[in-house]
């Protein structure tokens, strides 16, 4: 995984995170799952949030996870992207 992640494998890195919280390193965790949110994983958005509730991240980490997912979101919308789905490919 670590490799992958090192490569801008957005999958990789949300794994190390979890790798990571199994090891009881969750500031490690939490690093991990900010890159892989601001490369435009969903679920390591929804991994900050609850590490967010539970006290193991910072409102200001879950609010920057937030910010950089919707940049990748928006950074990845195009023309032929939306009318390929349309199109329903």
């Amino acid at each position: 995984f670590e490799r992958a992640a090192m490569q801008g494998h957005a999958q990789s890195r949300h794994n190390l995170a979890n790798w990571e919280v199994q090891k009881g390193n969750n500031d490690r965790a939490v690093r991990h799952l900010l890159i892989s949110a601001k490369m435009g994983d969903d679920n390591s958005v929804d991994n900050i949030k609850r590490a967010f509730e539970a006290g193991f991240a910072t409102k200001d980490q879950y609010a920057k996870a937030l910010k950089g997912y919707q940049d990748a979101v928006e950074e990845m919308k195009s023309h032929d992207r939306d009318e390929a789905k349309r199109l329903g490919f």
